[in-house]
């Protein structure tokens, strides 16, 4: 059995957007209860559902997604949804509401979701660390200044389902991961056990945090799978990202054809530059940007006015 501190919940601030950011500053991390419209939910799993029986990793007659023991040919199986579930998702009146209350602006959704359906662990081994998968999301995704949006698909029963957990306040201590270890993981005991909260979130619960806001995915011990979707949104008055669709790759030089006006936009990159596939592989050489980027591929990068990405990102969508 897993047990961690419950989180704050913060549902009865809303109204108050004065208490909200106050929060906001002090921990991160938001948690509400119930705003997210169940009944979109439950079609949204059943999406998730389809895409995990298309791959015969659950049974669609049995009630829950229970793990048939079969093993999945892609890396997330249910990012075959696309954005059909997105698009849904960010219309949500309560969510913008929150957001808007957060930024004093609109919200700006990026085009970035994670559809997570995660496995059945097994039993938990001896002296086996819980939160070994803690991580920043701003650490890959460095000046992008992103809000992740993270909510259940399917209710967690308790904190043993694979749950979801973050530690308030690590916002505050710049970002925490090192070059010098393995995959550039935050060293053991910057973050101490006590620090950790979670919940057992039910399906209309959303927790919003800050991308330099430590948080881990919990082992599932369960039988079935746990489903939750994590979405990115920042302030529409911050520094947009470039998205859109790559034309051409000329050494270093990346031009990107943007999705929303149409227009050729190019960005650099160096070796300060985080150029990162859409998988746990590690960070890609700047030679090797074409991993990354040729032509035709889905890209995402931050750059500033002198147009020099400091990250660049190859997108699903």
């Amino acid at each position: 059995m897993i047990s961690v501190t419950p989180l704050t919940d913060s549902t009865p601030l809303l109204g108050d957007g004065k208490a909200l950011r106050q929060r906001w500053d002090e921990d991160g991390t938001l948690y509400f209860r119930g705003v997210i419209d169940r009944d979109l939910m439950a079609w949204a799993e059943q999406h998730y559902r389809e895409a995990l029986a298309a791959e015969e990793l659950i049974d669609l007659a049995v009630e829950a997604p229970v793990w048939t023991g079969k093993a999945s040919d892609t890396w997330r199986p249910c990012d075959a949804i696309g954005t059909t579930v997105w698009h849904e998702v960010v219309k949500q009146e309560a969510l913008n509401a929150i957001l808007h209350e957060l930024f004093q602006a609109d919200a700006a959704w990026l085009p970035i979701v994670a559809h997570r359906s995660a496995f059945p662990s097994g039993p938990l081994k001896e002296g086996e660390d819980i939160f070994a998968g803690q991580h920043q999301d701003a650490f890959y995704n460095e000046g992008m200044n992103s809000t992740i949006c993270w909510m259940p698909v399917r209710d967690i029963a308790d904190m043993s389902c694979g749950t979801f957990a973050l530690a308030p306040g690590t916002h505050r201590r710049g970002i925490l991961h090192s070059k010098d270890l393995p995959n550039y993981r935050i060293p053991d005991g910057a973050v101490g056990k006590h620090e950790w909260r979670s919940a057992a979130y039910r399906v209309g619960d959303v927790v919003i945090f800050r991308d330099d806001t430590v948080h881990a995915a919990l082992p599932n011990l369960s039988n079935a799978f746990r489903l939750s979707i994590d979405l990115r949104v920042g302030s529409s008055l911050a520094p947009q990202p470039v998205g859109g669709t790559v034309e051409s790759v000329d050494g270093r030089s990346v031009t990107i054809r943007e999705d929303e006006t149409g227009a050729l936009v190019t960005v650099t990159v160096d070796d300060d530059t985080y150029i990162r596939d859409m998988n746990p592989h590690p960070r890609i050489p700047t030679d090797e940007v074409g991993r990354v980027a040729w032509p035709g591929a889905r890209v995402l990068a931050m750059a500033g006015k002198d147009r020099k990405a400091t990250v660049l990102r190859r997108n699903r969508y």
